[in-house]
């Protein structure tokens, strides 16, 4: 499929971008060459292929969950608030 310089410039303009004129004849290339590939995949027969879901076999692994040794207590937190309402901080109202 062949990306002509007038798609290529509705592109640019639908994604907020400003190309000069040879920015968009290069783009037009290279959008064309990326659909040409494209269509080239298109024509690999893949029946019988398992999908794959990663490429990296490694699992994550969770650790326990572990109590903290050193609490740091509600009121020594309440302590940095710039302003607070009984145990709670305050902030500005942002949404009216």
């Amino acid at each position: 499929m062949l990306i002509d310089i007038k798609i290529t410039k509705r592109i640019a303009n639908l994604a907020k971008l400003e190309l000069t004129d040879q920015e968009i004849e290069e783009y037009s290339k290279d959008l064309s060459h990326i659909l040409s590939w494209i269509d080239e995949l298109k024509k690999v027969d893949v029946i019988g292929i398992e999908p794959v879901t990663t490429v990296n076999e490694n699992k994550l692994y969770e650790r326990e969950d572990l109590e903290f040794i050193d609490k740091i207590e509600k009121e020594q937190i309440l302590l940095n608030a710039p302003d607070k309402n009984k145990d709670y901080f305050t902030v500005p109202k942002v949404i009216e």
